[in-house]
């Protein structure tokens, strides 16, 4: 069933998608810089180690000293990452999320009447802890190495075990950290990004899950944006009513398929119906789930 907000809460739900983007991109732009640039000073450090024969060639291949030196450059990108200059950042991300909370108080007064949400804060904060934990994790430990630490080695070992140069060396640090001219991204950038991006649409879902429970709402609004890439699910309940006694059924078809469940968590349809508000389409999922009287 289609579903269209009310004009003065579809203005809330309007604000709280803009300032959700407007917090990931402005986090995502300073965040990938900082990181970049503390790294090539590592990296400007870590060159001055290398052994080099007249034209500038790296000659460490004949030995296995550069096995340890890499090892220290690791150690201290990984430094990079617990570093204050580094984190500063994620915590002025995560202040931000006590305006998304404000947004969607509002709009569920607007929307369904609700007006007491101190009895949510319990349960809410407890979510928050878990969000909070799950980012700090990503981008300081988990895929952030896969992603900024492993590729970089990658670089330089593959430099020196070839007898490159300095100059071969920093000229592919350069193209590895380069962003794409079109999309003013790369995979370290567009992982850094999914990461925010997840976790702000995920305090959105915790927050509308916390009020379907509190309140026994059982109806959901699916709204958001769509793009070209849309994944299926999205694609054909955008601006739609769900019910969550249909939900299961729903899910069940989806995820079945491989086509269909483009996008979407590999769980199964239990657990995604237990968690959809929070799940929806998947990760990089731009879409609100909400509770509706």
């Amino acid at each position: 069933m289609q579903y269209n907000l009310p004009p003065r809460s579809n203005e809330v739900l309007q604000e709280i998608l803009y300032t959700s983007e407007n917090v990931v991109d402005a986090f995502l732009d300073k965040q990938y810089k900082i990181l970049i640039k503390l790294a090539k000073l590592e990296l400007l450090s870590f060159y001055d180690t290398l052994e080099r024969d007249s034209n500038g060639r790296i000659t460490e291949k004949g030995s296995t000293n550069w096995v340890a030196k890499i090892a220290i450059l690791e150690s201290k990108l990984i430094s990079i990452l617990q570093g204050s200059d580094y984190n500063v950042g994620i915590n002025d991300y995560l202040s931000n999320y006590e305006k998304i909370k404000a947004l969607n108080y509002e709009l569920h007064t607007k929307l369904n009447g609700i007006v007491d949400f101190d009895k949510l804060e319990e349960s809410l904060t407890q979510k928050e802890r878990f969000i909070a934990s799950k980012v700090l994790y990503e981008l300081k430990q988990g895929g952030i190495k896969i992603n900024f630490v492993e590729p970089t080695k990658r670089v330089l070992i593959s430099t020196i075990t070839l007898g490159g140069s300095i100059t071969d060396a920093k000229k592919q640090i350069t193209e590895l950290y380069k962003l794409n001219g079109e999309t003013n991204t790369n995979r370290l950038k567009s992982y850094i990004g999914q990461v925010a991006r997840d976790a702000v649409y995920s305090y959105n879902g915790a927050i509308n899950q916390t009020i379907a429970d509190a309140y026994g709402l059982t109806k959901y609004a699916y709204l958001g944006g769509v793009v070209a890439d849309s994944r299926p699910f999205c694609t054909k309940y955008h601006g739609t009513e769900i019910e969550k006694k249909e939900l299961n059924d729903i899910l069940t078809t989806y995820l079945s398929s491989p086509t269909l469940s483009a996008g979407m968590f590999a769980v199964n349809a239990t657990d995604y119906e237990n968690n959809f508000l929070t799940y929806r389409g998947g990760w990089n999922c731009r879409h609100i789930a909400i509770p509706i009287n």
